[in-house]
């Protein structure tokens, strides 16, 4: 008898779920939206299948009773512990990805920053200079250590 089980987090992202697979030592093959472990059962391996926007672990019920685990000498677990285990690893992972997908955004909102406040010293640059050529003086830009000097100079007779 088959069963498909609900966790209590959603497996929403294949890549996730891989990740967690892979931490946890259950080896997989994916064949389009299934994906198949290592586990066995009465019949066959048990798998990840993606149903109505998530990924649902489908084996035998029945099987769901007794240890099982993969022939080379891996310990053996219930699919409940198995379960467990792919939970922890999946929102592990999922928390490492937010982390760095919120690294990125403070970085890309760093160099948003510097940008904006390198244009405004470049407009604030030309502004300056055009009022002093307006005003006769020459003008002639210096570099200070990591900041530019503009020196306005005036010929007078």
């Amino acid at each position: 008898m088959s069963s498909i089980v609900k966790t209590t987090t959603p497996f929403i992202n294949r890549e996730l779920l891989c990740e967690a697979l892979k931490a946890i030592g259950c080896k997989y093959d994916i064949h389009g939206n299934t994906i198949l472990t290592d586990r066995q059962d009465y019949f066959g391996r048990q798998k990840f299948e993606l149903i109505n926007g998530r990924f649902a672990f489908l084996h035998d019920s029945d099987a769901g009773r007794y240890l099982w685990g993969n022939i080379n000498g891996q310990q053996y677990k219930t699919v409940s512990d198995f379960l467990k285990q792919v939970e922890n690893a999946y929102n592990e992972s999922y928390r490492k990805r937010l982390e760095e997908l919120e690294h990125l955004r403070l970085e890309a909102e760093r160099k948003r920053l510097e940008q904006e406040r390198q244009e405004f010293v470049e407009k604030q640059k030309q502004t300056i200079i055009a009022k002093a050529k307006a005003q006769g003086y020459s003008i002639r830009e210096e570099r200070v250590k990591d900041k530019t000097k503009l020196v306005l100079v005036r010929n007078t007779y």
